[in-house]
């Protein structure tokens, strides 16, 4: 379990988030912390960043398992001109199932799987449409061992 955490329903707008994405499964999501290297390491030169937050979103899932993964920050707008090997991702307006947590990073496959398996059935929510996205917003209290990060999944009423 991590250190805290706070389980909420939030009906948020919706959000631009420009960066880098990679393709991955269930299987190979353990990669993505490499996309999340190549982001810091190299950081791609966007323009218009609304400051406070990092993203990681996980969208276009196919049946078969398989996902497109962006690392990025939220921007006010569609930004025309993006560095090569970057990409948009729109986030839906709507109703989401918020998980905010501090702890370690290791965690987050876990906690993210919880949120579906556990979480959502709890509060009688349905996943909806769109994509799932981890914020890690800035926190004075995040090491290298653990850090504030908060886990939002698109829901709707369980019918």
């Amino acid at each position: 379990m991590a250190q805290s955490e706070i389980i909420e329903l939030v009906h948020a707008p919706s959000r631009i988030i420009a960066g880098r994405s990679g393709r991955y499964s269930m299987e190979t999501r353990n990669q993505i912390p490499g996309l999340w290297q190549q982001f810091f390491s190299d950081p791609p030169e966007i323009e218009n960043v609304i400051e406070g937050a990092f993203y990681g979103v996980s969208y276009g899932m196919t049946p078969t398992g398989e996902f497109d993964y962006a690392v990025g920050l939220e921007v006010p707008s569609t930004v025309e001109a993006l560095p090569a090997g970057c990409c948009h991702v729109t986030l839906s307006e709507g109703d989401y199932l918020v998980l905010r947590t501090f702890g370690p990073v290791s965690d987050l496959p876990r906690q993210f799987d919880r949120v579906f398996s556990e979480l959502m059935p709890a509060k009688a929510m349905a996943p909806r449409e769109g994509a799932v996205f981890e914020r890690y917003p800035h926190d004075d209290r995040n090491t290298p061992e653990a850090m504030a990060y908060e886990i939002w999944a698109p829901v709707q009423a369980n019918d």
